[in-house]
């Protein structure tokens, strides 16, 4: 891989300066949609059915759990990452005042992002090697990022993911049906998600969050 410093004569389009066709490049890149897992393949993950979302009959998908690629929400994550270094190009209207006037769901939402690309790079932990050389422009060692590294095929990961995908926004409008296990979360987690907003405040709050 050439992952250089210094921008190329033609530079990824994920490093270049915000624009439409940059945005569109990262959407699609980090598709968050979900995609049907079967029991069996609940199970070989370390998760109990019984306490998982499962696709409504609706969708057509039998039997099927909701689940997601973490690497999709990897790239969700560092996009909210390099949205933040053009924070006047994305946030300026809705935060004229900068950062001390965005929402708490905002910044919840980017340490959220933070901790969770630093426990993927920690969990992989990645070993590959990078040297340094001369060269006439520092007098220090300089290091050296053009690397060879064994990768996994992201475009056959992708199109995996495109066969297999469901479409999200109807997903977003399910709500819990009879008999499914609902978590009981704290009134911290609630009052993040505004759901004091359409709630009376009863003092009946769990201590889980997510």
């Amino acid at each position: 891989m050439d992952i250089t410093l210094l921008l190329s004569e033609n530079p990824s389009i994920y490093r270049q300066e915000p624009s439409e066709e940059v945005d569109a490049a990262w959407r699609q890149l980090g598709d968050t949609r979900l995609f049907p897992l079967t029991r069996e393949e609940v199970l070989s993950i370390g998760k109990n059915p019984e306490d998982i979302v499962r696709f409504p009959q609706s969708f057509g998908l039998g039997e099927a759990y909701a689940g997601r690629l973490e690497v999709f929400h990897q790239v969700h994550c560092l996009d909210a990452l390099r949205r933040e270094a053009y924070f006047g190009h994305y946030y300026s209207k809705a935060y004229p005042n900068g950062w001390n006037d965005t929402s708490e769901m905002h910044r919840i939402h980017l340490s959220h992002c933070v901790e969770y690309l630093l426990s993927s790079i920690l969990c992989q932990a990645s070993t590959d090697i990078y040297t340094h050389v001369w060269t006439d422009g520092v007098p220090h060692p300089f290091p050296d990022f053009h690397n060879n590294r064994k990768c996994r095929d992201y475009d056959t990961i992708k199109r995996w993911h495109d066969r297999n995908a469901v479409d999200v926004a109807e997903f977003v409008d399910l709500t819990a049906p009879t008999g499914a296990k609902v978590h009981r979360t704290s009134r911290e987690f609630k009052q993040v998600h505004g759901f004091f907003d359409v709630h009376e405040d009863n003092g009946n709050h769990g201590s889980e969050i997510f």
